[in-house]
């Protein structure tokens, strides 16, 4: 498949792109963070997410 994918973080944002085997970027996901700064449930979610947009774009290809 070759595409690669990369979490970052920036302040309170949390993001996910897509790397194309070309180099080419699209960004998938952004979520922000409480401004308490309490991570663990938006974290849990952040990684649902990427699980299931992996999930969908595997299957997209074998379509």
């Amino acid at each position: 498949m070759g595409l690669r994918f990369k979490s970052f973080r920036r302040g309170n944002i949390i993001g996910l792109t897509m790397i194309y085997p070309d180099g080419r970027c699209c960004n998938v996901m952004f979520a922000e963070v409480p401004v308490d700064r309490d991570w663990r449930a938006d974290v849990d979610f952040y990684d649902e997410i990427e699980q299931a947009y992996k999930k969908r774009l595997r299957r997209a290809f074998q379509n």
